[in-house]
């Protein structure tokens, strides 16, 4: 049987399994002119009448290469002689930014996708991402580090501009489509930008992925596999989470007195559960850190954590809760002081300030560059209002008050009220933010953080 024959039935099968779209239903397909896309056009036309939707192909322009616009004609042409609706987007070079290119292009590529699926009254956008890329995403969320749950890497099926983005290819392997489009006579363009090893991603498809083909055959399928068994185990999990969630919540606040008698590793999984449900995505590994020190920390009855530029969980006594908070803001509770969370960038007044553990952060704006050796037990982190006894340790040793600092700087009375101190859990000022730091003492056995202000 021929190679073609067994790769199209795959997907006949696959999609008469899904049922994600029936006959009557308009499709939008993104097509780049790569072999992924053209596969992933091709396998839709060729699929039984009774399973053919109408097909709209969506093709961008991102004017960054000289072959896009040899690549734009071929898509016309394609799509004239095989009779299919096309619309084309161009990402004009004027728009480029100077900075971040490539999440630009990403914003206007399903900007306009969203856009398509409106003007034809779709429902549903297919992307051509395949199990290689589904590879790729794993390793690189592993290499980089990732919570467990986001090792699942891309979902077949989200939501996306009151529809859904599929991806119907993820079971699909590089050299399976293109065994596919070469049996098939296709043609296809190659981008050369992605074989610049400057790029993560292009390191690894480039190196790591034949290395694991060549070990064995089936890596990338196996990848895949566990990634499927990590999905499901997320679910499983969520499942039991949020029945937990619902035994310590009391009308709209959490019983902390119920969440502490629970283990220390199921509370470390709940409060992922229960950021994730507010924050969806954007948070760290650091800031479930920072929140479980600050419920578990017995000596700090009140505190907050920031976990996004929208959200902060609050803990007052015998509850915590999490709240909306304007963007800008980190003050404004009652106790006026919060837990930080490291490599994040907090505003105050007229600095922006960021302690962080990763030794080659740099900043070319920075005003202010101070390192602390800290142990683990002066976590987490404390900001609060300035205090007129707030002592700064000096470089001979000795101690100097914030009245006194703030007298010998000449600061005036309305910036001391806004002041804030960041010190440690343990009561020690390590700096008055955007005017002194205290001089730390080299510790071997501690660890080295950064605090940048610009």
């Amino acid at each position: 049987m021929p190679e073609q024959n067994i790769t199209q039935q795959k997907f006949d099968r696959l999609i008469e399994q899904k049922q994600w779209f029936n006959l009557a239903d308009v499709i939008v397909i993104a097509v780049s002119a790569g072999v992924d896309s053209m596969a992933l056009l091709n396998l839709v036309m060729n699929l039984p009448k009774k399973q053919t939707p109408e097909i709209v192909v969506a093709h961008v322009n991102h004017h960054l290469r000289q072959q896009s616009v040899e690549e734009e004609q071929y898509i016309r042409s394609f799509c004239k002689q095989h009779n299919l609706k096309l619309e084309v987007g161009n990402w004009v070079e004027d728009d480029h930014p100077a900075n971040g290119i490539e999440m630009a292009a990403r914003k206007y590529r399903y900007d306009f996708f969203s856009k398509v699926m409106a003007k034809h009254n779709s429902r549903i956008l297919l992307t051509a991402h395949h199990a290689n890329d589904q590879a790729e995403t794993i390793l690189m969320r592993l290499i980089r580090g990732s919570f467990v749950k986001d090792l699942v890497g891309i979902k077949e099926v989200r939501k996306f501009n009151n529809g859904k983005l599929i991806r119907p290819l993820l079971g699909f392997s590089k050299k399976e489509l293109t065994s596919f489009m070469q049996d098939e006579s296709i043609k296809w363009y190659e981008d050369d930008t992605n074989q610049k090893l400057d790029v993560t991603r292009n390191r690894i498809r480039h190196r790591l992925i034949p290395f694991i083909e060549n070990e064995n055959d089936r890596g990338i399928e196996h990848i895949n596999a566990f990634s499927q068994q990590l999905d499901l185990m997320k679910r499983q999990n969520d499942f039991f989470m949020e029945k937990l969630l619902n035994d310590i919540q009391i009308n709209n606040y959490y019983s902390l007195k119920k969440y502490l008698k629970l283990p220390s590793f199921v509370q470390t999984g709940l409060v992922d559960y229960l950021i994730n449900q507010k924050v969806v995505d954007g948070f760290s590994v650091d800031v479930v850190k920072q929140v479980t020190s600050l419920l578990d920390n017995k000596e700090k009855p009140q505190g907050v954590v920031e976990i996004s530029n929208h959200f902060a969980l609050k803990k007052e006594y015998d509850k915590f809760l999490i709240e909306n908070i304007n963007q800008n803001t980190i003050t404004g509770f009652k106790n006026n002081y919060f837990v930080v969370t490291l490599n994040k960038w907090y505003l105050a007044d007229d600095i922006q300030w960021m302690i962080t553990d990763n030794p080659s952060v740099s900043d070319n704006e920075a005003k202010r560059v101070s390192r602390f050796y800290l142990s683990d037990s002066e976590f987490p982190l404390i900001v609060q209002n300035t205090q007129n006894r707030d002592r700064i340790t000096l470089k001979n040793g000795g101690h100097q008050n914030a009245k006194r600092l703030f007298i010998n700087k000449k600061i005036p009375v309305d910036k001391r009220k806004t002041a804030q101190s960041l010190m440690t859990d343990q009561g020690r000022l390590l700096a008055v933010l955007g005017y002194s730091e205290s001089v730390s003492i080299d510790n071997s056995a501690a660890r080295v953080y950064t605090l940048i202000i610009k």
